[in-house]
C-alpha cells in the first residue's frame, strides 16, 4: 500500500474545515444576533434635525 498524499490533504482539508465551522457556528449566530439588534436600534433611531444659520456678512457683526 502506497501513500496518497493528495487523498489525505483532500481528507484532512475536510476534517479542518468541519471542526471550524463547528467552532465557529456559535459565532456566526452571535454575530447575526448583534446585527439585527443593531438594525433594529438604527432603525428606532429618529434623524437628527439639520439646523442652519446663515453667515454673517463683515462688519454686520451684533
Amino acid at each position: 500500500m502506497t501513500f496518497d498524499g493528495k487523498a489525505f490533504g483532500r481528507e484532512m482539508v475536510g476534517i479542518v474545515k468541519g471542526y471550524v465551522a463547528r467552532r465557529l457556528a456559535p459565532l456566526d449566530e452571535r454575530l447575526a444576533d448583534l446585527e439585527a439588534r443593531i438594525a433594529e436600534i438604527d432603525g428606532k433611531a429618529a434623524p437628527k434635525p439639520r439646523v442652519r444659520v446663515p453667515a454673517l456678512k463683515r462688519g454686520d457683526e451684533e
